[in-house]
């Protein structure tokens, strides 16, 4: 027997392997194999892809598995399925694509410890060699070869380290590094026979109904170690590990409150559950009850058997969703998410694979979950670029979420107040179903917004004096204020008037911003940091600061006014979910007058004493220049307006330099189908998506030297893909140099799908042929073009 597996490698190949006689557990799809590989054959972990009796390869040069590990496969053979549709569609190999999904405690691997064996050296090196020496040097003389790898920047690294090998100075050192999976210790009754002590009498007796006990819970009754091992050492007894699963980290957000559905609420509700059509979007205004409407279709999918998968795209939601869900369905639901731990990963996915729980909550990686009875999956803010995973294989988790209810034929809920335009674009193609909430459930209107020139209007700092009046005056009615500024921070550039110096990242074509809590500059495209300067490096003038993000609008409000309780919520004082859960709590319980925020506390949250909200600068909200920008500032506004006045009348402000701007002016004004219908206009004026399928195909350059071979090759690549592609002309992207690398870019696009799909195949051949040791990035339906 053979099995085909997929390995986590970047090539478009799978690999055949000999089942042995003796293994754990007998082969299925889906399952996790550990195998050797390459010609040292080190141990690496795959999928099980399919099962054969016989391949077209000699049985005695194929390699036997070295085990089964598990007996129940990761991925069903639908979402295998889909993998492979991924893995198409995003122009990734199917072993990256699992292994994206897959969490990194299921892996077993092999690797080495590089070990510095002669300190004193008397050979030459060369420089490369040099530098692995001194990093070893610097530590314990002993680190992972992947560490040694990042740590040591050199292109001839592997070449070196073998180098280093022959002259007697490292030594290699094998070693396993073993899966996370939760697991836990049994005592099994094997036959019952009499015994003298008291202890060994009682457990004997306990485990004659139950058969098989935990250890944990034997320890707990008052049986000791002792007695256990004494059973064991009789025969009378065994202890066997199994898989298990931990339960979820409690959480301070908690709600429990019965609601009442609305008659728009109802009939939305009745749709979905009668489910003429698999498609739907649930649209309403902010504070329309589009949660309740899902949750309790939600109720209704478990009640008649079948499991749930909501999707939120922001780790901040998950607490307070998760607060609602347990309303209805208590603590045991599974929740995903980035900031979990593997072992809380794994066990997850252990949930999903056993049909321990029927409802998952989860950001954009939950999607793959093997969720047993899977029967509705919910993507709520739809709209949101955080579903478009930013590594290889760069899927957007509502595409793969809508192609999963396809392939597996139930409905699917996409949820929005201000839906992406595809999804609206979908919707007047009748793709998909709307289910409209026209009116807030507390029957308060939607905020009056009032838009303030700020070239006309008197300021102070950043704030106008229309919006300082108005903020004093709602504090002052114990009611709460949200400023919003999509950018964290202190200043968001340090500059020289003297010579004209800009503080930039060393590796990146952006200036650095100041986090003056962290005393701190750091890049916000690569994340390095550096320590902050005050005089100009060129000429030493006193450098000067400009810029706003959350840090200094913060302090310069704790200035203007000492007696207000503020607060700011962006992604520094949030590093985890329990932290944004209790801070979010004492917003709901009045314990702060003031929130300064980005993005993280504009969407999903209900804050019942916020009466009035803050745009600062709805100038900067489209972020990059691309075909998306307006797209972005209106739903930005839109979503922010919205937290206001949820109980009570409020009001929005919303600052700008430009109040002329269509996105704003049709966001404050609420018209909605407008704004989608112009943007469409000028989108299939300019050929872009919806009308098209879009890829961004990017070079990222050691040297700025090599572009002249880049665009040659790619004037000749253009030729072969003209009858699938329009492709323009190779540029340098907006962000012209990133993590050290020169970045130029072109967008392609395809009239449809299926040219799509037909144009990547040769596109990805091409460019393994055309560009090899080039790294270049292939991203299909990207959500930013930077």
């Amino acid at each position: 027997m053979f099995v085909e597996v997929a390995l986590d490698l970047p090539i478009d190949q799978t690999f055949y392997y000999r089942v042995p006689k003796v293994v754990s557990y007998l082969p299925e799809v889906g399952k996790r194999v550990i195998v050797p590989f390459g010609k040292n054959d080190l141990l690496k972990t795959g999928i099980i892809l399919s099962i054969k009796d016989s391949i077209d390869y000699s049985p005695e040069k194929v390699k036997e598995i070295f085990d089964i590990p598990d007996d129940f496969p990761l991925f069903t053979e639908k979402t295998l399925e889909l993998i492979k549709w991924i893995s198409n569609y995003y122009c990734a190999s199917i072993g990256e694509t699992l292994f994206a999904f897959l969490p990194s405690g299921f892996v077993v691997s092999e690797s080495f410890y590089i070990r510095l064996s002669n300190r004193e050296i008397s050979v030459n090196l060369t420089e490369s060699e040099e530098k692995i020496v001194d990093i070893l040097k610097s530590g314990s003389g002993r680190l992972k070869l992947s560490s040694l790898r990042r740590k040591v920047k050199v292109s001839s690294f592997y070449q070196a380290i073998k180098n280093l090998i022959y002259k007697g100075i490292i030594v290699r050192e094998e070693f396993i590094k073993t899966d996370l999976i939760p697991k836990e210790e049994f005592v099994v009754l094997k036959h019952l026979e009499k015994v003298r002590g008291k202890k060994e009498k009682d457990l004997l007796q306990y485990l004659e109904t139950l058969k098989k006990a935990k250890l944990s819970d034997l320890k707990r009754y008052g049986f000791t170690r002792q007695t256990i091992n004494r059973l064991v050492s009789k025969g009378l007894v065994e202890i066997i590990e199994e898989k298990t699963t931990v339960a979820n980290k409690p959480q301070e957000l908690i709600e429990k409150k019965e609601i009442e559905l609305t008659p728009s609420q109802k009939r939305a509700f009745k749709e979905i559950l009668e489910a003429k059509t698999k498609k739907f979007l649930l649209y309403g205004v902010t504070g329309s009850g589009k949660m309740e409407v899902y949750l309790k279709t939600a109720f209704e999918f478990v009640k008649r058997g079948r499991s749930v998968l909501i999707l939120v795209p922001e780790l901040l939601l998950t607490p307070e969703l998760r607060a609602r869900v347990e309303s209805y369905f208590g603590s045991n639901i599974g929740i995903y998410h980035g900031k979990l731990s593997q072992k809380e990963k794994v066990s997850t996915w252990l949930k999903a694979v056993k049909g321990e729980t029927k409802v998952f909550i989860g950001t954009r990686g939950a999607v793959m979950l093997p969720i047993k009875d899977l029967g509705l999956i919910i993507v709520d803010e739809e709209q949101d670029s955080s579903y478009k995973e930013q590594q290889k294989p760069y899927y957007h988790a509502r595409e793969v979420a809508i192609k999963r209810a396809e392939l597996d034929n139930f409905p699917i809920v996409l949820v929005s107040a201000t839906p992406s335009v595809e999804t609206y674009y979908r919707v007047k193609k009748k793709e998909i179903k709307k289910l409209e909430l026209k009116e807030r459930v507390s029957n308060v209107p939607l905020p009056y917004i009032k838009v303030v020139n700020l070239q006309k209007s008197k300021r102070f700092s950043i704030f106008s004096e229309e919006l300082l009046k108005t903020l004093e005056n709602t504090v002052k009615k114990g009611e709460q204020v949200f400023l919003f500024i999509n950018r964290r921070g202190f200043f968001s550039t340090s500059f020289c008037l003297s010579c004209g110096f800009i503080v930039e990242c060393e590796d990146c074509c952006v200036p650095l911003t100041h986090h003056k809590q962290e005393k701190q500059l750091i890049c916000h495209m690569c994340g390095k940091r550096y320590k902050p300067i005050y005089r100009c490096p060129k000429c030493n003038a006193r450098l000067e600061f400009k810029g706003y993000g959350t840090e200094r609008v913060e302090e310069e409000l704790k200035i203007l006014y000492p007696n207000f309780k503020i607060v700011r919520l962006d992604q520094d004082t949030i590093k985890n979910p329990s932290t944004g859960a209790r801070i979010i709590k004492d917003i709901k319980e009045g314990k702060y007058d003031v929130i300064v925020g980005t993005q993280i506390a504009s969407k999903g949250h209900n804050f019942p004493k916020l009466t009035l909200v803050g745009v600062l600068m709805a100038d900067l909200l489209g972020g990059v220049p691309d075909y998306m920008a307006s797209e972005r500032i209106f739903q930005t506004i839109v979503h922010t307006t919205g937290r206001a006045g949820r109980f009570k009348l409020g009001a929005a402000i919303v600052q700008t330099f430009n109040p002329e701007l269509p996105a704003i002016k049709w966001a404050v004004e609420y018209k909605f189908d407008s704004f989608y219908e112009e943007e469409l206009v000028a989108r299939k004026l300019l050929n872009y998506p919806p009308f098209t399928k879009g890829v961004l195909v990017e070079f990222q350059l050691e040297k700025i030297s090599s572009f002249q071979k880049i665009e040659k090759e790619f004037g000749k690549l253009k030729e072969t893909l003209s009858s699938f592609f329009s492709i323009p002309d190779i540029s340098p992207a907006p962000l012209p140099k990133v993590s050290g690398k020169y970045r130029f870019i072109s967008f392609f696009r395809a009239v449809d799908e299926r040219k799509l799909l037909s144009g990547i195949k040769i596109l990805k051949k091409e460019f393994l042929n055309r560009f090899k040791g080039i790294r270049y990035k292939i991203e299909v339906d990207p959500v930013r073009i930077v």
